[in-house]
């Protein structure tokens, strides 16, 4: 992803490329899931990407394990949706809610993890100009996250 040509003066745009990004792994290049915040570190922030970034830490979920094997690789989809719940109003933030949707691939032979779903509330802000994710929160979907 060449994260120069998203347009960084729109939110809803920003959030959708940076949550695709998360979404978008190459088990070939990546080492964990959370490698894919190296390919969005310019669209959110570092304390955003720590705070949320999926990463296995000691662990490798099953999933990854199995993306590994095959040497698979991942798309995703990712549509603007009506939020779940009311947001708080922050002055400066753009609330955005998208669902995410990501398939795995691989050679023929290789039997790859199915794919998955999420719903994340993404909030974005002026940074330097420029619209950053600022914070996001993700929940598989079809479940209810509570509100913060």
């Amino acid at each position: 992803m060449d994260q120069s040509t998203v347009d960084r003066s729109n939110a809803r745009v920003v959030a959708i490329e940076a949550m695709r990004g998360l979404s978008v792994w190459d088990t070939t290049q990546d080492v964990a899931p959370g490698d894919a915040g190296s390919r969005v570190d310019d669209l959110v922030t570092s304390d955003a990407l720590a705070a949320g970034a999926e990463g296995p830490g000691r662990w490798a979920p099953l999933w990854w394990r199995q993306a590994t094997a095959a040497g698979a690789w991942s798309s995703a989809e990712v549509d603007v949706v009506p939020a779940m719940h009311e947001l708080p109003e922050r002055d400066g933030v753009e609330w955005v809610t998208v669902d995410v949707s990501w398939s795995w691939h691989a050679s023929e032979d290789e039997v790859v993890p199915e794919g998955g779903a999420k719903t994340c509330t993404v909030a974005v802000e002026k940074k330097g100009g420029e619209q950053t994710v600022t914070a996001f929160d993700c929940q598989e979907a079809g479940s209810s996250a509570e509100e913060s």
